[in-house]
């Protein structure tokens, strides 16, 4: 065979160090929107110096970081400060960080209460994160690891954060649809759940009735904020054999009412 024969692949190669090193643009970036969160406001030059960067360089990432509200430049010194969406940002880890230490000691009741495991979880787009769990000490039981995702539309948790945001995001949702049909009983068009989220807030609580893995049953209920928000989910999981046509109710009404007790410590005032 001819040395011709053998031909380089065209293109960069690939390779695990490349995939994993940071951006360098990224980098230099955070390393700005750092430095600027120590000072009360700093002028191009002075930063530019700070840093060790080219003044160009650094007012690319600046007008960038500027674009996503994370810095503002002062009209009358031209000086650069930290933007209101640096301050959101941020100020998402404290909230994080409250609802899993209010919500912690609840879920343990809650799991001990129904003898199921009890899940925390939030919505992030079209799915549901799960951030905590209690397990029951039952052998059959749900598991889902700490950051682990769900489609919203076949879970509890997720059913019963979207009954409650507003109209706007709700429609915003359905335009992921269409939905996956996990098993027979996955409801997947927009008329559908928006019948379920009538039925959810009449009665506080949602249903996932083997919606994602059959022979489960998962029970949800919102949780909201100090302005009366939702912000998370509350939910027991468990077999059929367990959470059975004539526990449901009962299920329902403590899981709604954990839910509420959450809300009630996260400074709530609303009742679902």
């Amino acid at each position: 065979m001819a040395e011709n024969d053998f031909k380089k692949p065209r293109g960069r190669p690939r390779s695990a160090s490349n995939e994993n090193t940071p951006s360098k643009a990224l980098d230099k970036g955070l390393i700005a929107l750092r430095k600027i969160a120590e000072s009360d406001g700093v002028s191009l030059n002075d930063l530019s110096l700070d840093l060790d960067m080219p003044m160009a360089t650094l007012h690319r990432l600046l007008l960038t970081l500027e674009s996503h509200g994370f810095v503002r430049q002062s009209k009358s010194d031209a000086s650069w400060s930290i933007g209101i969406e640096a301050f959101r940002v941020g100020s998402a880890f404290p909230r994080a960080a409250k609802l899993l230490n209010v919500a912690r000691p609840v879920l343990k009741e809650l799991s001990i209460r129904t003898g199921e495991t009890a899940n925390l979880g939030i919505m992030d787009q079209a799915e549901v994160i799960f951030l905590a769990q209690h397990e029951t000490h039952h052998a059959i039981r749900a598991f889902f690891r700490p950051g682990s995702r769900g489609s919203w539309h076949a879970s509890g948790i997720g059913k019963a954060i979207a009954a409650y945001i507003a109209i706007t995001d709700q429609k915003d949702l359905f335009e992921n649809a269409p939905f996956e049909q996990f098993t027979q009983n996955t409801l997947i068009n927009e008329k559908e759940l928006l019948d379920e989220f009538n039925r959810i807030r009449a009665i506080g609580y949602a249903l996932d009735r083997e919606e994602r893995f059959p022979g489960m049953r998962c029970i949800g209920a919102p949780i909201f904020n100090s302005l009366n928000q939702v912000v998370a989910g509350i939910s027991i999981s468990g077999p059929v054999a367990r959470m059975d046509d004539r526990s449901i109710a009962t299920l329902g009404q403590e899981t709604a009412k954990y839910g509420q007790e959450i809300s009630r410590l996260l400074g709530a005032t609303v009742v679902n």
